[in-house]
């Protein structure tokens, strides 16, 4: 009966039997079972211990090259400490399969095995060496967890010129000074690991979380403000006006993930950092009221890939003062202009534009007072977090665009100062024993 059913055969349908490798076609399958194959996802680098940016994708399909659906897929590794998720799973109508894979802590080639009835497939991984401590993945509770702190020039806990830390527990509703520098900070972010940086001209530093001062860490030799996010792929991703880049290991691991000013007009403010597929978000301007929200296509550890204009955005005369993104892959890009436009704009995942997600000049009914000043937004648990200068409060509003809570304080923005400059960022939520004093 084979014989009759490769007479039949198309000069395709050969010419794909014969492509099959030997791991994907063993001598005791016949041609009419299904055979697995690797779609996408092999050979990734990642850290030991550190989940990999991409799932790993195989394509069940049988002899005439057909997808097939419905056919159970298992996944496992032989790496002890290695996590594969899910362990078993479904092909879709396009005949695909998938899981996540954290690796194992040993460092060389990891491997994950994807099988189903009478043949298998199996993915390489490569574990890179860990090269400081702060690129190591495994979490740290050195901060309280799902707090939000701010870096700012305007705050009445400030004794002298330069800027403070805060600390805010939105569940205490408490304020807590964390430190105070005379240096003016221009950005403030937890690594992915959980520590806490803090940028401003010529310094990267890390803020010590038992004596509360600001540790050397990074010095480089741009003369332009840098904004930092968390980078799932190593310690910190950053934004200058010559571009996105990925900031490392001490002394001087900093380079950029795209060429020299690809992008021109940056909005350095509006660097924002995928954290479930790592890709690098920002802004840049085309005119005084449109602006083009661009996704690049990065691992976290290497060279952005590809970079796409996501959406471009019709605003009025505002700037972008702040971006961040949530666990969906949502942008949310606050704009600050004059009276007639200051809200946050929304922009999905897929490209869709919500220009009245929020309008705080139409909440406050057209008072130019009350719709306040606003600046850097950070996202936690389902809450966007602000502040509004003219007003000194700390403004919550939902990923619905329903305003939740504010919290009047001068602690958060000088009395009477609109020329506060501030960054905003949540610590990390995970829970564990924290080591915070």
């Amino acid at each position: 009966m084979k014989t009759l059913r490769i007479a039949f055969f198309t000069a395709a349908a050969l010419a794909a039997a014969l492509s099959l490798g030997c791991d994907e076609n063993p001598e005791d399958q016949t041609f009419g079972d299904p055979y697995v194959v690797i779609y996408s996802g092999d050979y990734q680098h990642e850290r030991p211990g550190a989940s990999l940016p991409d799932p790993l994708v195989v394509r069940v399909r049988d002899i005439l090259n057909d997808s097939k659906s419905g056919v159970p897929v298992s996944f496992a590794t032989p790496v002890p400490g290695a996590v594969v998720t899910p362990a078993i799973t479904v092909t879709d109508d396009d005949g695909l399969a998938s899981c996540s894979f954290t690796l194992g802590p040993g460092e060389g080639t990891q491997s994950v095995r994807a099988a189903i009835a009478g043949d298998t497939a199996t993915f390489t991984i490569y574990a890179d060496a860990i090269a400081c401590p702060e690129e190591n993945p495994q979490r740290l509770c050195r901060w309280p967890a799902a707090h939000i702190f701010i870096a700012t020039t305007g705050s009445a806990l400030r004794s002298s010129p330069g800027s403070v830390i805060i600390d805010y527990d939105p569940a205490a509703r408490t304020i807590t000074k964390v430190l105070e520098t005379e240096d003016m900070l221009e950005g403030i972010s937890f690594s992915s690991r959980g520590e806490l940086f803090v940028s401003s001209l010529y310094k990267i530093r890390k803020v010590d979380h038992t004596a509360f001062t600001l540790d050397a860490y990074i010095t480089h030799t741009e003369p332009s403000p840098l904004s930092l996010d968390p980078n799932p792929g190593g310690v910190l991703a950053g934004l200058w006006e010559s571009g996105p880049m990925m900031i490392n290991c001490a002394p001087s691991e900093m380079s950029l993930i795209v060429a020299p000013h690809t992008f021109s007009t940056i909005q350095w403010k509006t660097a924002a950092v995928d954290p479930v597929t790592r890709d690098f978000h920002v802004v840049t301007k085309n005119s005084p009221i449109t602006y083009t929200l661009w996704r690049l296509s990065w691992d976290g550890r290497s060279l952005a890939e590809a970079q796409t204009a996501l959406a471009t955005l019709q605003v009025g005369a505002s700037e972008p003062a702040g971006m961040c993104i949530d666990s969906t892959g949502a942008v949310y890009v606050v704009f600050d202009g004059n009276d007639n436009y200051r809200r946050i704009v929304k922009v999905t995942a897929a490209g869709a534009i919500d220009y009245d997600f929020f309008d705080f000049y139409a909440r406050a009914g057209g008072n130019a007072q009350g719709a306040g000043r606003w600046g850097d937004i950070a996202y936690l648990g389902g809450r966007l977090y602000l502040i509004d200068r003219r007003n000194d409060r700390l403004v919550v509003i939902s990923r619905n665009g329903v305003w939740l809570d504010e919290h009047k304080d001068t602690a958060f923005s000088r009395a009477l100062d609109e020329t506060d400059h501030y960054m905003i960022a949540a610590s990390p939520a995970w829970l564990c024993v924290t080591e915070f004093k």
